[in-house]
């Protein structure tokens, strides 16, 4: 593999730009745009016509052969032409189907990442969906293995001492050279701004200690938490906190842990939601934050909310997932802790999920769109779209051959909330 770096003298912020890279497949020039108003000296800009942005993840590439993916990304990138793609964990499944490589190579753990990375970033469909616009990345768990770090009864390369793990190595290995060498910063997780929305993407995954009953185990280190903490207490207008794993995620278990079981953590994230909604930041200001992630193999749209506390659209959380279901996968949709208790510094407090949330186990995809508000305030049109239907066929199906589903792309969702 290559990486190619292109850098712009003076670019005009949110201008779209025409590329051509002689060494690419293709004879046509890249059209890319530069991250809107990022540079703006008035905060309070957000272009007139309103910035997009996709939001993806959890992608089996053996599910999607035919590029459903693909074709989903292009129709909605001449639909909104979105700046920019937050895909948010799981771009490769590097542990399913799990493989044993001969090894031809004296580093067998490096073999099994990079064959997978090589069948996924290989492929030329899959490529093209990632040219369609520039890319932001996180990973989840399936980058390294399902529950990482925790072991697994069908990955002998999870049982290893987790400090001599060479394969834990390869893993990070890989992910730094496909995916977050694209990322800003030199750190796994990052922020950013448009106008006066900021942006902060967290890495609750590759950092991550093993599970501990008490719940004293982190999935953040202290330098993430520092930087999260000044992020929100500097916002100015509303935030988008990304996360691998999604806010209102029942408890798991043995078979894959949520960020609920790691209750300290955990109640400290709520914690700096609940201070910026109660005006405690250099502002003295309520700043809303709008939650996105994946993960959970459904799509979903939920607010959370606290009964004393004075936010008018609570806490939002848009989830996009799967863009391609893993098999065997799920069979219904995920629903969210509907009422849950966390507790930071000995402080207790009690949230709420307001009923009926929207959930959808198609393959989908999500777009977010922001325009200028009321009062001062970032109208966010938010969107799922289904990239292809539940796949119920049976495994006799499957056997005899039964026609998956296709059907082309709908917009499943929209729901505008007014963020602060």
């Amino acid at each position: 593999m290559g990486v190619l770096t292109v850098k712009l003298a003076n670019p005009k912020p949110g201008a779209l730009y025409e590329i051509h890279i002689p060494e690419a497949e293709s004879a046509e020039p890249f059209r890319w745009r530069t991250l809107p108003n990022i540079t703006d000296p008035d905060p309070d800009v957000i272009a007139p016509h309103g910035v997009s942005f996709l939001l993806a993840s959890c992608f089996w590439h053996d599910n999607d052969r035919e590029g459903t993916y693909l074709a989903a990304v292009r129709q909605l990138t001449k639909q909104w032409s979105p700046a920019f793609k937050l895909l948010v964990g799981d771009q490769v499944y590097g542990d399913w189907p799990a493989d044993y490589l001969p090894d031809f190579t004296g580093h067998p753990e490096v073999e099994v990442y990079a064959d997978r990375y090589t069948e996924y970033w290989g492929d030329p469909v899959y490529r093209e969906m990632m040219q369609c616009s520039p890319n932001f990345f996180m990973c989840d768990d399936h980058e390294f293995w399902n529950d990482y770090p925790e072991k697994q009864i069908h990955l002998a390369r999870s049982q290893s001492e987790f400090k001599n793990n060479k394969y834990v190595r390869a893993a990070q290995d890989l992910y730094e050279r496909f995916q977050s060498c694209a990322n800003p910063g030199d750190k796994p997780w990052y922020h950013f701004a448009i106008g006066k929305v900021a942006f902060f993407v967290a890495d609750t995954r590759s950092q991550r200690e093993f599970y501990k009953e008490d719940g004293t185990a982190r999935f953040m280190p202290d330098q993430e938490w520092t930087e999260l903490e000044l992020w929100a207490k500097g916002l100015q207008g509303p935030g988008i906190l990304v996360l691998g794993q999604p806010l209102f995620q029942k408890d798991g278990n043995w078979k894959d842990h949520s960020l609920s079981n790691f209750a300290e953590d955990y109640g400290r994230l709520w914690s700096i939601i609940e201070r910026s909604l109660r005006r405690e930041n250099d502002h003295e200001k309520p700043h809303d934050i709008l939650v996105l992630s994946g993960d959970i193999h459904t799509g979903r749209f939920a607010v959370g909310r606290r009964g004393n506390l004075d936010a008018p659209e609570g806490v939002p959380e848009l989830i996009a997932s799967p863009a391609s279901m893993i098999r065997p996968g799920s069979k219904e949709p995920e629903e969210p802790d509907y009422r849950f208790r966390v507790r930071h510094n000995g402080h207790a407090t009690a949230w709420k999920v307001d009923p009926e949330p929207f959930m959808t186990l198609d393959n989908n995809i999500a777009i977010v769109r922001l325009l200028p508000g009321t009062n001062g305030r970032v109208l966010f049109e938010l969107s799922i779209y289904q990239v292809r239907p539940y796949d119920s066929r049976s495994w006799w199906d499957r056997l005899t051959g039964a026609a998956p589903p296709r059907g082309a792309l709908i917009q499943l969702f929209r729901k505008e909330i007014e963020l602060r």
